[in-house]
């Protein structure tokens, strides 16, 4: 899955960036779409691996492009290699993220290619080995995102991405949360969750 998707997002990137020829005739084209586009779209990742779900609405106009997406019931453990630390891991904890959401604006560097800057909460609960040890807490993000539609059929379209989401303030005291008991005894302090650097696909509808 982590390969098919840097295959798509470094095709798209290729395609939207280094192609004189293409970037010229997409930026004509974007340069004479001053009417509204409105797509709808479902993050691939969040449905088939996070045993969630994620929605997200985009509308383009002329070079401006704004986007709001809501994701829920998203666990991390099912790929706890790379959502979990090793320490979380060890420790035997369980982090769900119940929603996320948010939204963005930006702009459209050729007709397929955009650009935008998000601003996103996140719910988060941690359950640790000890399933009456548990605590909540919210972060917030704020960080670019590079999105590049592929045309299917119709309206059907898929749009590898990837986004760099900072956090930028946390609800959780480290310092004042008492620590979880790991399964061989030890204790294990919880820390806040980083989104960082990650990518997706989403599938898509434009109307």
């Amino acid at each position: 899955m982590k390969r098919t998707i840097a295959s798509a997002i470094a095709i798209a990137s290729v395609l939207g960036a280094t192609t004189p020829g293409l970037a010229a005739e997409e930026n004509s084209v974007a340069e004479q779409r001053s009417d509204g586009e409105l797509s709808v779209m479902l993050g691939l990742h969040q449905w088939l691996i996070m045993g969630g779900g994620n929605v997200a609405a985009q509308y383009k106009t002329g070079r401006w492009v704004f986007e709001y997406s809501h994701g829920q019931a998203l666990h991390l453990n099912n790929a706890a290699r790379i959502t979990l630390t090793s320490e979380e891991r060890e420790a035997g904890v369980r982090v769900d993220m119940p929603w996320t959401t948010g939204g963005g604006a930006g702009l459209r560097l050729t007709r397929n290619l955009h650009a935008l800057v998000e601003v996103k909460v996140h719910r988060y609960e941690m359950f640790g080995a000890d399933r009456n040890q548990s605590l909540g807490y919210y972060t917030f993000t704020v960080g670019p995102g590079l999105f590049y539609d592929i045309h299917l059929w119709r309206g059907l379209f898929v749009q590898p991405l990837v986004r760099w989401w900072p956090t930028v303030a946390e609800t959780l005291d480290e310092d004042a949360v008492t620590g979880f008991t790991c399964p061989d005894g030890a204790i294990h302090r919880p820390r806040a969750k980083v989104q960082g650097l990650f990518a997706n696909v989403n599938l898509g509808w434009r109307f």
